[in-house]
């Protein structure tokens, strides 16, 4: 997988699970259902942080800077969902 931002060595071999290997890959799913998927298989580590990562990659930025209106939105589309 090619690099990309906030998501590490574990992050990239779940991604690989999801047949998600670039960010190519990543752009093509929704990252609710990326993240619902992930939290599904590894729900003990799966934490909202993933969700902001996968988000800060999209965006190309680093999740802890992400703007609280977007973690705000996701948030309540992901209670939308459940």
């Amino acid at each position: 997988m090619g690099e990309m931002m906030n998501l590490g060595p574990q992050s990239q071999k779940w991604l690989k699970e999801l047949e998600i290997h670039t960010e190519e890959d990543l752009r093509k799913h929704d990252i609710l259902d990326v993240y619902l998927e992930l939290k599904a298989r590894h729900p003990q580590k799966t934490t909202l942080m993933m969700l902001w990562a996968l988000q800060g990659a999209l965006l190309d930025m680093n999740c802890i800077y992400l703007p609280a209106e977007i973690k705000d939105q996701l948030k309540k589309e992901l209670a939308e969902r459940k």
